[in-house]
């Protein structure tokens, strides 16, 4: 049987080509990590903060 070792997010890949389900581990609150697709190699800051959408809109 499985053991959880930390919390633990999965993301996926936005890359029509791609679009892998890879796991990401969860951070304190304000934090972020660089995370790399591992079948692509696309990189992705994560988690998004607020502040970084605020040009999408």
């Amino acid at each position: 049987m499985a053991r959880i070792v930390r919390p633990s997010w999965a993301i996926r890949c936005v890359q029509s080509s791609c679009r892998e389900l890879f796991e990401v581990a969860i951070l304190e609150d304000g934090k972020q990590q660089e995370v790399v697709c591992p079948k692509c190699g696309e990189h992705y800051l994560y988690p998004p903060l607020p502040e970084d959408n605020e040009g999408d809109e």
